[in-house]
């Protein structure tokens, strides 16, 4: 398995009252001498214990995916995404790490720093900092099916000083152990590789104990006496090793086999990350837990959406849940080689500006092949946004390919996206092969609008700089709250 670029750590500290998420940039691993940064954006809504329910449209969870992450694109889709979910239309937001280089990475665990996913590699990811001084407790939720790592060392503790780790469903689903380890070599993928190797100082036969179907409550309980470890509440460990007061870094991690999905009080945005290219994993992920999404209602967009009509999206998700004829249901986006041809069929665009063929097939087309056309076409929108919010929500049901910039699923359908492997074309299966052999289309709702910044195909010759300020300002227009700005200091 390839090691994720590791820029970075991300720390979650419970306070009395709040949830403050902490950043501290790193180099590769090795502690911060320079920089932390505090975000604090509101992260509310969840708890470990109330199974993640969070908000709900006609009694469904909603579950926004994003597959990740450009900076520069998703400036205004957090903003949007931010207000959406404080009018609780979105329940949790899964953000799919395959940012393509080290600043678009680093800026996504700085914007959301709960871990979300841990990739079957065996490479740690903070979840938490917990202070030694009466008794502290860390919880989380957890579904694996074996091999669970959670650690705790000093924060920027010097490499001799000790450090814990629970290996939780260890050999093959059978074992549970706490180690004390140094350190320095808490990172370090492999115990064996490791530079001291004590034998475990607690251990305990655990056949079961991790579930991949099944989200397992977790809580550690450390005070200077001692630590212990419950599962679903049952008290596993309790071990009267003392540890010395201060300030300790949560760790996470699965590996051998394993990989984890994470839940953590209070946190509604999750950042999973990925063991490389590939969108196979993600509906790996979905599919292989069908049942448990079963209710819910899934929303995939792109992270260059732009805009997004937020009067309009509880319409377009009760839509979505009543009609469920249809496999997917697709905003009426501008920028979509599809949609635009009924824009101009509705009048919203006009012949003058130009003139728009549905593509063969539903691919490619001349809009999707053109900045110039997809330029002016956003100028457009952003001078008459009005007449593309048409009163009218008929929907316009379509068989062939659809580009899946946003769209609407149901959970109870995730099962049939198992096939979907490595980097296949998962637009073309989700949006022909499946809706063909289950003979049930999809459609265009025309009464909710988003905008989709460019295809591949014509962002390298498009100004983009000078649209994404034009669409700031329409979300000005439109009320949207601006960003909230993180705060800096210097690290000692």
């Amino acid at each position: 398995m390839s090691k994720p670029d590791s820029t970075s750590h991300t720390l979650l500290q419970l306070t009395t009252g709040e949830l403050l998420i902490r950043q501290r940039s790193t180099g590769r691993g090795r502690p911060a001498t320079h920089m932390t940064t505090t975000s604090r954006r509101a992260l509310s809504g969840m708890s470990p214990i109330d199974d993640g329910a969070g908000p709900a449209v006609a009694g469904h969870r909603v579950v926004l995916v994003t597959f990740a992450g450009r900076r520069d694109r998703m400036e205004l889709l957090t903003r949007y995404v931010a207000e959406a979910m404080r009018r609780k239309l979105i329940g949790e937001w899964h953000v799919w790490n395959f940012s393509r280089n080290e600043a678009d990475d680093r800026w996504l665990r700085e914007q959301f720093p709960a871990i979300g996913r841990s990739p079957d590699n065996q490479v740690y990811f903070p979840a938490g900092r917990v202070t030694v001084a009466g008794n502290a407790r860390w919880r989380c939720r957890v579904r694996a099916g074996h091999d669970v790592h959670i650690a705790f060392g000093p924060h920027r503790g010097d490499g001799d000083a000790p450090a814990y780790e629970f290996v939780i469903g260890g050999w093959s689903n059978q074992r549970t152990v706490l180690r004390h380890i140094d350190n320095r070599d808490l990172l370090v993928r492999d115990h064996d590789d490791r530079t001291n190797r004590r034998p475990p100082i607690a251990t305990a036969s655990t056949p079961g104990i991790m579930s991949g179907n099944a989200f397992r409550d977790i809580e550690l309980s450390i005070d200077p006496t001692g630590v212990g470890l419950s599962v679903d509440g049952a008290e596993i460990i309790d071990n009267r090793t003392p540890v010395p007061a201060g300030m300790y870094d949560v760790q996470v991690k699965t590996g051998y086999g394993s990989d984890g999905e994470w839940r953590f009080p209070g946190v509604t945005e999750y950042l999973y990350n990925t063991d490389g290219p590939g969108w196979g994993q993600v509906y790996d992920l979905y599919s292989a837990h069908a049942q448990y999404y079963a209710d819910s209602v899934f929303l995939k967009c792109d992270d260059d959406i732009v805009y997004l009509q937020l009067d309009k999206l509880a319409d377009f998700l009760r839509f979505r849940i009543d009609q469920q004829r249809y496999f997917l249901v697709t905003a009426n986006v501008v920028n979509n080689n599809v949609c635009a041809y009924y824009q101009q069929q509705s009048g919203a665009i006009p012949a003058s500006l130009m003139t728009l063929e549905l593509p063969p097939g539903g691919f490619r087309g001349s809009l999707w092949e053109s900045h110039e056309l997809a330029t002016r076409l956003h100028n457009h929108f952003l001078d008459n946004p009005d007449a593309f919010e048409q009163n009218s929500t008929a929907p316009i049901p379509w068989s062939e390919r659809l580009s899946i910039n946003f769209v609407a699923w149901l959970g109870r359908d995730l099962s049939y996206m198992s096939a979907i492997s490595g980097d296949g074309d998962d637009e073309r299966i989700l949006s022909v092969d499946i809706p063909s052999y289950l003979k049930r289309p999809n459609c265009i709702f025309p009464g909710f609008v988003a905008s989709h910044l460019s295809y591949f195909s014509q962002e390298a010759a498009m100004d983009t700089a000078t649209l994404m300020s034009r669409y700031r300002r329409l979300a000005a227009e439109r009320g949207l709250p601006p960003p909230e700005r993180s705060t800096e200091r210097a690290g000692r």
